[in-house]
């Protein structure tokens, strides 16, 4: 049965939550459920009282426009030595003179040639397009010309950076709008990270020029002095119908609109739909989903309205583009609207910047729908208990150490349950899972962001606990903020590590929320201190690992040391310190959890107050294991091995537990670049006088092994015995491929057996003697050990847990050819493919012609399926579940060198070595009979491609839609 958790709130991508401000505990605690609370966050006047105000997180930036400048500058000159033009995004008056391209001037100052003018023209309107990238990197915008990181959180040089501060919108008739001609928000007071601005019905107004406007600097809405060089990153979380409409009942189209100055750009799941770059009067830009397009126009204020694409001549009229794929090609998504509505929700963020004065416009409005959430957010102060400013040194730190929580509903653990993790610009990393204790870990400023639905009978009561952080902390701050159509209210207060409980009633067509906050605040320290933090590594190769523990030890007073590591415990392997850090070797195939014990010490800066502390590093197997020919698990007893080749001395990636931007597991950049033998070597023999054998053992539930492929390559016989040296296995394999230019292929997966059974295995490989059917070649290249941790280990939870935070939980691989070959495809006149509710698999040749996949030719070992350029493959999964499942795609370049593409999303292979790619988010999503179909076409694009597994995360159990014939024609479904 699937594994599902029923009404609790599993996970999607959303930012931090949408609240009403919240009442006091003891207004709150009086709340009936019969009511609707109205969601005021602050005293105002009776009429604005009406209103429902609604905060969304953004992050606002404060620059000093000197430094910013100068930041730029540097960059621009470091870029463009011998420009006499300034090419970045600078700040200034709008009129910064000549020696700035025109991207730094108003566009009222342009012609439609795009050249500076001495008076004003009719270009008021016009934008820019260009000036930053299609697509976020790392989870942030990434500009194509200098910027001296205007949107760097972590830079506080060149400004000054205000986190998750609530921005109010005014909620009415289904729609969000934050209008700064109508309404203000402001800082009141000193502007502080992790508050709310302050809102106000009335418009925040220029006392010079008596211009409405946007001036969030500035308390008040007298304004006298405004402040115009500043940004903001705003995000809003939503989720998206099949059709575009708000309701299945409704006609009204789902839309996001804004309208402002200067530059603004907006990104979907990361891709850009509206770029309004530039320094311009107010322009419109409208998303509309229904309508599958956005544009961008003139505003009232705005003569007209067009286009600068990066120093070229302008467009006249609208700018509109389709937002995604339909019947006549892509668009901005290369995806159908059905497809993109099939997760449960999105993050649209807005980039902001107000860099040219004169005037300061911002409209935001939009009636995205959004899903029921429970959120945890976590931060830091910035300063300690006596409320001294920490060192950014040790903030930085911070930024490294885990945070363990445990979400509870109605007193039981949330365990199993997926959730969408979010960075402290409120941008989506990952989709992870709680473990079956319920605990899931966050980072200084990261959200955790569970969504499902909430009760609409009797409500549901949620609170946090928090693990405890050691000496170096105080007891946690913690609040919360609701927004239940039904009502909340809290049953009871915060105590320790312990949130207060919130009971909040649902209603089927409201977005219903609870967010809590954990701070926490270090203890002052007179003296210097340290705080040693265990460390979790997931390794997938055999390759040794240089393991930095210090990374999340937090010292104060002084700097960090690695003392000593206790190496004589290690079951796996050997252990030494070199510069500082850990160079860990296995010596044997890891099937548990290795434990290292390590001591380290902040050494003070007076000499004096060194203080010691323990920790421990985790080594833990992934879900699937490489290891090179020369490992050790190999044994040759008769036959003329020899290296081919010089093995690289490669480390493999650290594999830290949650780090994003580390390589899935089963892929590794040691191995993204290798063109030919993984690792550079291979073991080689001959068998023109006579046949040879190697064997290894294994523990796990499946291996393959991995080589070179060519018209000489030798035939196999492979006999697999348990541990009781019974056979269950016995086979052969023709590992020749014939090409007409003798081609060798690196790195094939020439043998693949699974089983169900965890236990350990021998595998016997004998290449028999050279003849007129086979050749005399055979090299090994390396072993695969599928699913290896034994699960009665001790320490099995920890690595449970691993791969939850990971998400590569409940983890099921399978061989691509094997499971394809036998399916079977119709088509009708048209040539569309058809929907028997059992078939779907497809081969397309490269002259265009779909083929039963029965008949599909290749040459070569059937552990792989082959694609020359045109040709591609296409399956469908089915039970698929778009928020919790990820499909990885084993594919490489055994030329070297090759682009494939998933669903016309392109994938550059620089690797021989057989590397997963995630490929979820490229699913063509569509239902069938009541089920959930995800389907995938995998086409050569340039070059020979290789695709040899597919691996599936989040739920072991789907099905790869096919047809197998057996006898008389019976057709079945194979659960894999």
């Amino acid at each position: 049965m699937r594994k599902r958790v029923s009404r609790i709130l599993a996970v999607t991508l959303a930012t931090v939550v949408t609240v009403t401000a919240m009442p006091s505990e003891a207004e709150a605690a009086f709340r009936s459920f019969d009511s609707v609370p109205k969601a005021v966050s602050q005293a105002v006047s009776q009429a604005a009282s009406q209103k429902e105000i609604r905060y969304f997180p953004v992050t606002l930036y404060d620059y000093d426009q000197e430094t910013i400048n100068q930041a730029v500058y540097q960059e621009d000159k470091a870029e463009n030595p011998n420009s006499r033009v300034l090419r970045g995004i600078y700040f200034s008056n709008g009129a910064p003179g000549s020696s700035y391209t025109t991207w730094n001037t108003w566009t009222g100052l342009l012609t439609t040639n795009n050249t500076i003018s001495s008076t004003q023209t009719s270009q008021k309107g016009y934008v820019y397009s260009g000036l930053v990238g299609s697509d976020m990197q790392n989870g942030n915008i990434h500009f194509t010309v200098p910027d001296g990181g205007i949107f760097d959180s972590g830079d506080t040089k060149t400004k000054e950076v205000y986190t998750n501060v609530g921005l109010p919108f005014v909620y009415e008739n289904g729609y969000y709008t934050f209008d700064a001609s109508q309404d203000s928000a402001y800082f009141s007071g000193t502007a502080a990270s992790e508050t709310n601005l302050t809102w106000n019905d009335t418009a925040q107004t220029n006392k010079t020029d008596n211009r409405k406007g946007f001036y969030p600097f500035n308390s008040g809405t007298s304004v006298r002095t405004p402040d115009y060089h500043f940004g903001m990153i705003a995000t809003i979380p939503f989720s998206m119908t099949a059709d575009g409409k708000i309701s299945s009942t409704s006609d009204e189209d789902i839309k996001f609109e804004f309208a402002g100055d200067d530059d603004v750009w907006v990104f979907i799941d990361g891709k850009l739909v509206l770029d309004i770059g530039g320094i311009h009067d107010s322009v419109n830009g409208t998303i509309n989903f229904a309508q599958n397009k956005t544009e961008i126009s003139a505003t009232s204020s705005g003569q007209t309205s067009g286009m600068f694409i990066k120093g070229g001549r302008s467009t006249a009229g609208k700018i509109s583009k389709k937002v995604f794929r339909d019947s006549e090609g892509a668009g901005i998504f290369d995806t159908t609207l059905k497809t993109f509505a099939a997760t449960d929700q999105h993050t649209l963020t807005v980039y902001y910047l107000e860099r040219g004065e004169g005037a300061s416009n911002c409209k935001i409005k939009f009636n995205l729908p959004m899903k029921d959430t429970v959120s945890v957010h976590k931060t830091v102060k910035t300063t300690d208990s006596k409320g001294i400013k920490l060192d950014d040194s040790i903030l930085a730190q911070i930024s490294q150490r885990d945070f363990y929580f445990t979400l509870y509903r109605d007193g039981e653990v949330v365990s199993d349950a997926t959730y969408n993790l979010y960075d402290i610009n409120n941008q989506y990393v990952d989709t992870r899972m709680t473990g079956t204790d319920g605990r899931f870990a966050l980072k200084n400023g990261q959200t955790a962001k569970f969504i499902g639905t909430m009760d609409e009978d009797d409500g549901k009561t949620y609170y946090i606990t928090e693990a405890d952080n050691g000496a170096s902390w105080i007891v946690p701050k913690w609040s919360y903020q609701a927004e239940a159509a039904g009502g909340f209210h809290v049953v009871d207060s915060n105590s320790a590590g312990t949130s207060m409980s919130v009971t909040a009633k649902g209603e089927a067509d409201k977005a219903d929320q609870v967010s809590f906050t954990c701070e926490n605040e270090m203890l002052h320290k007179e003296t210097a201190s340290f705080e040693a933090n265990d460390d979790y590594i997931v390794l997938d190769y055999g390759l040794p690992v240089e393991i930095d523990p210090l990374v999340n030890d937090l010292a104060v007073g002084g700097s960090k040391e690695l003392v000593e590591i206790d190496s004589n415990s290690l079951k796996y392997g050997t252990a030494e310190v070199k510069d500082g850090k850990i160079h860990y070797t296995l010596t044997k195939q890891l099937t548990g959890v290795e434990v290292l014990n390590y001591t380290a010490k902040v050494k003070s800066t007076n000499g004096v107050d060194d203080q010691e502390a323990q920790a421990k590093v985790y080594i833990i197997p992934a879900t699937d294991m490489y290891y090179e020919e020369d490992f050790g698990m190999a044994e040759y007893p008769n036959g003329s091995w020899e290296q081919e080749g010089t093995p690289q001395e490669d480390y493999q990636e650290p594999g830290v537990v949650g780090d994003a931007g580390d390589s899935p597991y089963g892929s590794d950049v040691a191995y993204l670049s290798d063109s030919e033998d993984s690792n550079g070597s291979s073991c080689y023999v001959s068998t023109e006088k006579g046949a040879a054998k190697f064997t290894y053992t294994f523990t796990g539930k499946g291996t393959s092994f991995f080589a070179r492929t060519s018209n000489n390559s030798g035939y196999l016989r492979i006999v697999i015995r348990d541990a009781k040296g019974r056979e269950i296995y016995h086979g052969y394999r023709n590992t020749i491929y014939q090409s007409e230019n003798k081609i060798t292929l690196y790195n094939i997966p020439v043998f693949t057996w699974n089983t169900s059974e965890y236990g350990t295995y021998n595998v016997e490989v004998s290449v028999a003697k050279a003849g007129n059917r086979f050749g005399s070649d055979f090299w090994l290249d390396g072993i695969r050990v599928m699913q290896p941790l034994d699960e009665t280990d001790e320490h099995a939870d920890i690595a449970a847990q691993a791969y939850n935070q990971d998400g590569e939980a409940n983890m099921t691989a399978v061989t691509l050819r094997q499971k394809l070959l036998s399916d079977y495809t119709e088509v009708d006149e048209n040539g569309e493919i058809q929907w028997d509710g059992k078939t779907f698999v497809v081969f397309t040749d490269s002259n265009g012609e779909i083929k039963k996949a029965s008949e599909y030719k290749s040459n070569g070992p059937k552990e792989e399926v082959y694609l020359d350029e045109d040709q591609s493959v296409t399956f469908s999964l089915k039970d698929w579940d778009p928020n919790t499942n990820k499909l990885y795609l084993g594919v490489k370049a055994p030329f070297g060198n090759a682009k494939v593409s998933v669903n016309g999303q392109i994938l550059e292979l620089k690797n021989a070595a057989d590397c997963y790619y995630e490929i979820s988010k490229c699913a063509d999503i569509s239902e069938k009979d009541g089920s959930t179909i995800a389907t995938f076409e995998i086409k050569a694009e340039e070059g020979l491609v290789s695709a040899t597994n597919i691996k599936v995360t989040g739920n072991a159990e789907f099905t790869i839609i096919k047809k197998q014939t057996y006898g008389k024609g019976n057709g079945y479904e194979e659960n894999v």
